[in-house]
């Protein structure tokens, strides 16, 4: 099974490298995302402990601490206003999709509920078999939420900023160095890795490899940059593991809804551009930043597309961040006003 791992690791590498040379938008990404996807369906299934995704937090966070201005970071102060209410539409976007959803495919009010739920989709499926909601069916959905925005979302802006075919020009450096930073990049990551043991808030991974790489980049080496084949590495095991991800099961199970599942992950994709466009009109970026920045994905994928495609990564992970902790500090409300009690506490109430 290692073998199978180790091979399998190394084709999501060399599709991405392949296509990222090609000039694809967010190639070392989206090349992996096939490459798991394909194997999973035609080759093997293969299981990755989670955390292996941790690692790859841990170099994205990393890549974008080297990338922080601080004199940027405090100006983000600037945006809060507009992030809360595109935070409180997002979140009642995904209420009223929940509530069409589950009128749609006739499944259960919580299933529907916690499907549709925008963010943090280890957790949310975890939550859900406390509610008596058919976990398989809030898998699939999640899973196939995730691989659609990673996809779709990447290869839109990239086109959309016209990096297609453009080479990002990087400082010049000599491999010595390049090496010893990539050496440098991968003990921040175990250091990483042995710190998210203790700290355990949604984002934790990335937002403690953020600080260290600043950290790292401001005092150690200031006058470096992390080259870029670090972060490729990372999108190519994010990539990787989102892929292997959706295989047959997840199809299937989508498959047993039917169109209800389509046309919500189509409302997903169509509540995300409006809530982006909400955003960009009321503040100073880019309208792809803005997309990155809002769309309910993960912040390690987007964050890291946006530093690939030469946008503000660290405004992009500093939202995202915020929105799944944020949906964590709602959470417990929004279950309480908008999901069924469990049987066994009904019954327990009753009594």
């Amino acid at each position: 099974m290692m073998t199978s791992k180790v091979i399998f690791f190394i084709v999501s590498f060399t599709v991405g490298w392949i296509m990222q040379a090609l000039g694809m938008p967010a190639g070392w990404l989206l090349g992996a995302l096939m490459t798991g996807i394909i194997w999973s369906f035609f080759i093997q299934k293969l299981i990755f402990r989670s955390e292996l995704f941790t690692v790859s937090l841990a170099l994205v966070g990393i890549s974008i601490g080297f990338m922080v201005v601080p004199e940027e970071v405090w100006a983000y102060r600037m945006l809060l206003p507009a992030f809360l209410l595109t935070l409180v539409l997002t979140l009642a976007g995904g209420i009223v999709l929940g509530k069409l959803f589950g009128k749609w495919s006739k499944t259960s009010g919580n299933t529907a509920f916690f499907c549709c739920l925008p963010g943090g989709a280890s957790e949310v499926i975890a939550l859900s078999e406390r509610y008596n909601a058919d976990q398989r069916i809030v898998a699939a959905f999640h899973t196939a939420r995730i691989t659609l925005f990673v996809f779709v979302v990447p290869l839109l802006v990239g086109i959309g900023t016209n990096t297609t075919g453009i080479d990002i020009v990087e400082p010049i450096q000599s491999n010595g160095i390049n090496m010893g930073l990539a050496g440098l990049a991968g003990l921040a990551a175990a250091l990483v890795f042995f710190l998210s043991r203790f700290i355990s808030f949604p984002g934790a991974p990335m937002f403690v490899a953020i600080i260290i790489g600043f950290s790292l980049h401001q005092l150690v080496v200031p006058n470096y940059e992390m080259p870029s084949f670090v972060m490729g590495s990372a999108q190519v095991l994010i990539g990787s593991l989102i892929g292997m991800r959706f295989d047959r099961e997840t199809l299937r199970e989508l498959a047993r809804i039917g169109k209800p599942s389509a046309a919500a992950l189509s409302l997903y994709v169509i509540m995300s551009v409006v809530l982006a466009l909400v955003f960009f009109v009321l503040t100073s970026l880019p309208f792809y930043t803005t997309l990155l920045a809002i769309v309910p994905a993960g912040a390690a994928e987007m964050a890291s597309t946006a530093a690939t495609l030469e946008l503000d990564a660290t405004v992009v992970a500093t939202l995202q961040m915020l929105r799944v902790l944020s949906l964590f500090i709602a959470l417990p409300f929004l279950i309480r006003f908008f999901a069924q009690k469990p049987l066994a506490e009904k019954n327990k109430a009753a009594t």
